[in-house]
């Protein structure tokens, strides 16, 4: 676990979105668990980056497995703490990552559920946690729902070109 603090006008922020895909959970598992769906699809000057201080032991989703989203106005670091396969991972941004400045939004943790509901029925849970001055929030409510909204289309249109 990464301890995270920031100044007293900050808030906790939680955004948790749940959907469902219509695919089995093997393939959205291993969709999310792919960084070429992070890394490939990228806008400039935007990039995901991922690495692995052990040299056998390749870049991706692995407990202790490192990764950077960053561009202008961002800086996501983090590491990967657990990973249930098929089921959970959790991604703990370190202090100093942040959206926009410093000042305003401290990513701390990005979280996935994946639950067959039924054949080719699956139930994807996502969870945003960010530390955010207090007046900043409703803004950034706003920004992550419109972030957000297009995830699960995307990830049903690039699961069905798989299929």
């Amino acid at each position: 676990t990464v301890a995270h603090v920031a100044p007293a006008n900050f808030k906790e922020h939680v955004l948790r979105k749940a959907f469902m895909v219509p695919h089995g959970k093997t393939a959205v598992w291993q969709w999310l668990n792919d960084p070429a769906t992070f890394t490939d699809t990228q806008v400039w000057p935007y990039r995901v980056e991922f690495v692995s201080a052990d040299p056998n032991v390749p870049p991706g989703f692995f407990v202790g497995g490192l990764n950077v989203h960053h561009g202008p106005f961002i800086n996501f670091a983090g590491m990967m703490t657990v990973i249930q396969e098929e089921a959970y991972r959790d991604l703990h941004y370190f202090y100093g990552s942040y959206a926009i400045s410093h000042r305003l939004v401290r990513p701390t943790r990005l979280q996935f559920w994946v639950e067959e509901q039924q054949p080719n029925q699956t139930e994807v849970i996502l969870q945003v946690d960010s530390l955010v001055a207090g007046w900043f929030a409703p803004l950034w409510d706003f920004g992550q729902n419109i972030f957000w909204r297009s995830f699960p289309r995307w990830m049903n249109r690039e699961l069905s070109k798989r299929a």
